[in-house]
């Protein structure tokens, strides 16, 4: 088990930061101390000469300016401790951490810009920079984020180009581990039969995906910064062949259909309710046998609809003790 010692250095007397990070080291298996606020140079490195931690980790949170006499002294008494065998860490701003980077001292500098996902990589001996980092499927990007919850938005501009920028910037932005993509309801109702479509709808509720190739760019922005996984709602219409353009295109994340739903009922689409569902247990059944996570949407539908909160309930019961079962 590696040892972090760690302290709020010189007169900074701010510990949220850095008790936040000796929490994650926890949780990654470290033992750690954590020596308090305003703790003086000689003190930390009596620590550190005593304990031989194989991490020191500093904050400082003030104006950088005096920082720079601190990390002055630290140095020097760290060369005539003949202290060695352990590497430091600093937390702070993004101007505190600049001056401990032209310091020398540390082994890695954190400014307050960086995602969790780094600060757990850092803790896990890994480099997030590759894109073998981030799993490229749901259940094995949910275990490799674990404890931590993977993030989803929904997102689906007026114009294709819109969307993917908007996709590129978040992927570099490294705020979400997965993008639902938002298709208009021309989209999702007349992929297949796109003479049937009412132009003047285009880009209403979502972004005008008309082609493999339109969803192929989307997915293409997102291989940058964390890699974000991408889904995509069932369709209307077609939705097996909806579901097989999905997976060669954007790699699903996972289904979202519903049961009862994307019919004459919600007007959404022109199937009557009895071939609706059997149409959507089928695309149920595609997924389970392609290994594509399915996430059945009815207590969804019928809660936002104001039913009692005992049939969104009732839903999630069955989805739980039956979880194979499609109906």
């Amino acid at each position: 088990m590696k040892k972090i010692i760690a302290a709020s250095i010189s007169n900074c007397v701010h510990v949220a930061g850095i008790i936040n990070f000796l929490s994650l080291a926890e949780r990654e298996g470290y033992e750690t101390e954590f020596l308090g606020a305003a703790v003086s140079v000689d003190d930390l490195l009596k620590q550190v000469k005593e304990q031989k931690p194989d991490y020191a980790a500093i904050s400082y949170r003030l104006t950088p300016e005096p920082l720079v006499y601190v990390l002055q002294e630290l140095k020097q008494k760290i060369a005539e401790m003949n202290i060695s065998g352990v590497k430091w860490i600093f937390g702070g701003t993004e101007p505190t951490a600049r001056v401990a980077r032209e310091s020398g001292i540390f082994h890695r500098v954190f400014g307050g810009e960086e995602d969790v996902d780094e600060v757990i990589a850092f803790l896990k001996g890994r480099k997030l920079e590759a894109a073998e980092y981030y799993p490229s499927d749901l259940i094995s990007r949910i275990r490799a984020k674990y404890p931590y919850p993977i993030l989803r938005h929904h997102l689906g501009l007026p114009s294709l180009s819109e969307t993917i920028s908007s996709i590129e910037k978040i992927a570099e932005a490294k705020v979400l581990d997965v993008i639902s993509i938002a298709p208009d309801q021309n989209a999702q109702e007349h992929f297949f039969e796109q003479d049937k479509m009412d132009r003047r709808l285009d880009g209403a509720g979502g972004v005008p995906v008309r082609t493999k190739e339109d969803f192929i760019a989307l997915y293409n922005a997102a291989q940058r910064g964390n890699y974000p996984l991408l889904r995509c709602y069932s369709g209307t219409k077609d939705l097996i062949p909806f579901a097989q353009m999905l997976q060669d295109t954007i790699k699903n994340a996972w289904c979202a259909v519903p049961l009862c739903w994307y019919n004459v009922l919600d007007k959404r689409g022109p199937r009557p309710v009895e071939e609706a569902i059997r149409e959507n247990q089928r695309v149920m059944q595609w997924h389970g046998d392609h290994n594509i996570p399915v996430e059945v949407n009815e207590s969804h539908h019928w809660s936002l609809r104001d039913a009692h909160d005992a049939l969104g309930l009732q839903r999630h019961i069955l989805q739980r003790i039956m979880p194979n079962n499609t109906v």
